[in-house]
């Protein structure tokens, strides 16, 4: 019976021992797991998110009517002098809903998503990582966008006046990870159309295009 009890107690201790050890070993492979595949998570999306606007605007820019002159008209008096620029608010408005839609569409497109992690990264040193075996992640990612437009004036030779136009996209990305829920902004600068404005441009138009009217003159859509 001594025996017996001493075998009992031995194989509960191993038990314990084997426990304690595979509890351990979980604790510390999801220690290094977990920046991991927040790290790759996190490239991966917005990896994706760059290539879905990317690939929206230019895809719009390509097809729409993107002249100047279907922005901004340019009033000037008899001599040729810049009086004015009045933008064109319908135009504005149709090519911001046109790439804030398509971006969506190309966010929507990408919304699952598979990376796989290099499990010899979770040794550490550099010859282990990056390399396999590879463990699939899938990520979940959904997204918000704002679509801006607004405009810039800089000098462009003697009497010469550039005037460009800019399409700003600022994305929000949530990336549903295996562990946590990780929120990535992006935002990134296309330019529409620019033009050289000729002769003296008032001040009036430089300050209704620079100061706190801007927002007003080319508006901002969601």
């Amino acid at each position: 019976m001594r025996r017996r009890n001493r075998r009992k107690r031995r194989a509960g201790l191993c038990f314990f021992l084997v426990v304690l050890l595979l509890v351990a070993g979980l604790v510390a492979a999801d220690s290094r797991l977990r920046p991991l595949v927040q790290s790759y998570g996190q490239m991966s999306a917005r990896r994706s998110a760059m290539l879905a606007v990317h690939t929206a605007v230019e895809q719009v820019l390509s097809q729409a009517d993107t002249a100047y002159h279907s922005f901004v008209a340019i009033e000037r008096d008899s001599e040729g002098h810049v009086l004015s620029a009045e933008t064109d608010v319908t135009a504005i408005n149709r090519l911001k809903a046109e790439v804030s839609n398509a971006v969506m569409r190309e966010l929507t497109a990408r919304e699952k998503q598979t990376v796989k992690l290099p499990l010899g990264s979770l040794l550490g040193g550099s010859f282990f990582t990056g390399r396999g075996p590879f463990l699939p992640i899938t990520i979940h990612t959904s997204g918000t966008a704002i679509t801006t437009l607004s405009g810039e004036f800089s000098d462009a030779g003697i009497n010469q006046t550039n005037h460009s136009i800019y399409l700003d996209m600022t994305v929000m990305v949530t990336a549903a990870l295996p562990m946590e829920r990780v929120t990535i902004e992006l935002a990134t600068r296309f330019l529409v159309c620019e033009t050289v404005l000729v002769g003296e441009v008032p001040q009036t138009v430089l300050q209704v295009d620079f100061g706190e009217g801007m927002q007003k003159f080319f508006g901002a859509a969601d």
